[in-house]
């Protein structure tokens, strides 16, 4: 595994070095290598992505990409960021992987993403539901799956990319939130020849629709009256004491003062401090009044309730068994001016601050000098470089050996066994009685030089050369450089022509050369032939 730094992360490589993905963690554990937090990305269906602080030897779990979260992409100082390749699940293809819109699944897979149904969780529920994106937009209609949050009393009307909520006829408000006034109007069950208000005696309440409405049962007068101003002794009007009367011709309304609710035929005053549904600090208490509440700061906090801060008090001793106390409000330093170095967190306390200094520095926090990891511990590879970086290290396979620099393997066009004998030659004539063989070769890479040419051939060759009775050839083309390692099949003959037996073995291009790896045969006549 190869890692680049921040500066290279607009190039092809998904390994980024100095850089971690934060808030998208749904995982963590303390592993020894990268390879090791791979290999636990591999076995979680969720994982997209993964961070990794090589100092502490953490492994994070994402469940997003940079892509698709680009504004949490962040500086981290140790950290390592690794996208998943192998087995990777597309954003929104599993219900175990709800995407919140369809917008952030194609930034997470790209502008080639087929439009059709993923699965979404937009509000969070940890329920996720099939919605069909239209990947050309990234639009999808939150009005027909019923995820937007227009209020219970509000038309929702899809839009490019989003949606609009409007309060319905007789209510007003943001279309997120609505409020309505009901009225209860008195009808009259009596035909008059002439205009009038029916003063009733008693009522009963009866439902259609889920409206309400209050009909007539006993007629005792016919006359003109003022529901809401009548000071008769009988209750004219139906509001509630904390309800505002308005006369109509005929009738009258009820509207429920601010902050209460309709109960029928009640009017219900409103908890908010029970309910939540309030302003006020967590550290004020929230008293509830008839329509409203106010919010008072707890003791030992001072503001207008709403917010609410910390009270610092300095004791002084003024004489003997006398305090003088001082009240003042905490100032948070560390956003504005404070002492600690570039490469320190600030840390916020009462009435001060403290400075600690990032991974891979040392200091006070005030003052803050780079670890040169590659002069103590590290975890490179003993055939690996380390370079100091600010704050970090990196590891690189010294030449002749590949990996990523905390594990290099040797590469075998640097390391193998010259073969030179000249009776490996194509052209050496077996001498009668004379029968060499390979048994004794030590399996490895091996390169033929010198006396004994430069490659195997690739036809047959005939019998008594080499130095044996049975002459071997390569059966098929060496490989190019591009092929890296190839596996090929080694004949062999006697007097008879085609091919008799046959060994396998591999062959890689050096560009300048060719190596062969050879494995130890107990019967095998000579396996390697050269011209």
């Amino acid at each position: 595994m190869e890692f680049v730094t921040a500066n290279d992360q607009c190039k092809t490589e998904v390994n980024i070095q100095g850089m971690a993905l934060k808030r998208s963690v749904f995982k963590r554990w303390s592993v020894a290598n990268p390879q090791l937090c791979d290999v636990k990305c591999g076995q979680e269906i969720a994982c997209q992505s993964y961070n990794y602080n090589r100092k502490y030897q953490i492994c994070e779990l994402n469940n997003r990409t940079k892509e698709a979260r680009p504004e949490n992409f962040l500086s981290a100082p140790s950290w390592f960021y690794i996208r998943r390749l192998n087995g990777r699940a597309p954003l929104g293809s599993i219900p175990e992987l709800p995407a919140i819109s369809c917008l952030e699944i194609k930034a997470s897979e790209g502008k080639n993403t087929i439009s059709g149904k993923y699965w979404l969780d937009p509000a969070g529920t940890g329920k996720a539901i099939l919605i069909n994106c239209d990947m050309a937009s990234g639009d999808m209609d939150e009005c027909k799956y019923n995820i937007s949050d227009c209020d219970v009393n509000a038309n929702c009307t899809n839009t490019y990319v989003s949606y609009k909520c409007t309060c319905k006829a007789g209510y007003t408000g943001d279309g997120h939130s609505c409020s309505g006034t009901i009225n209860f109007v008195i009808q009259d069950d009596h035909e008059c020849v002439s205009p009038s208000t029916v003063l009733a005696h008693r009522y009963a309440r009866s439902t259609h629709d889920a409206e309400f409405s209050y009909r007539l049962k006993q007629i005792y007068s016919v006359e003109v009256v003022d529901e809401c101003t009548n000071t008769s002794s009988k209750k004219i009007h139906v509001c509630d004491v904390n309800a505002n009367c308005t006369n109509i011709n005929g009738s009258h309304n009820c509207t429920c003062t601010d902050g209460l609710l309709l109960k029928f035929p009640i009017i219900l005053n409103i908890d908010e401090c029970s309910s939540g549904d309030h302003a006020c600090d967590e550290n004020a208490n929230c008293t509830n009044t008839k329509g409203s509440h106010f919010c008072t700061c707890k003791e030992g906090y001072t503001g207008a309730g709403k917010s609410c801060q910390e009270r610092i008090r300095y004791l002084s001793l003024c004489s003997a068994n006398f305090l003088f106390i001082y009240d003042f409000t905490d100032i948070d330093e560390c956003k504005g001016n404070h002492s600690c170095h570039s490469n320190a967190t600030c840390m916020n306390t009462l009435g001060s601050h403290v400075c600690e200094c990032h991974p891979g520095y040392t200091g006070n926090g005030r003052n803050c000098t780079d670890i040169d990891e590659c002069k103590g511990n590290h975890s490179c590879y003993v055939n690996a470089t380390c370079t100091n970086t600010n704050g970090s290290f990196v590891c690189e396979c010294q030449p002749g050996f590949n990996g990523n620099g905390q594990n290099c393997t040797a590469d075998p066009c640097y390391h193998y066994k010259n073969l030179s004998y000249a009776n490996r030659k194509i052209s050496y004539a077996t001498p009668i009685g004379s029968e060499l063989c390979d048994t004794q070769l030590p399996s490895g890479w091996y390169r033929f030089v010198g006396a004994a040419g430069t490659k195997m051939p690739t036809t047959r060759v005939s019998a008594y050369r080499c130095g044996t009775n049975w002459s071997g050839w390569l059966d098929g083309a060496h490989p190019t450089v591009e092929d890296g390692e190839i596996k090929r099949m080694v004949c062999f003959s006697d007097r008879s022509s085609g091919c008799k037996y046959a060994i396998r073995i591999y062959v890689k291009n050096c560009s300048s050369y060719y190596i062969y790896k050879l494995f130890r045969r107990r019967v095998v006549r000579r396996a390697s032939v050269v011209q």
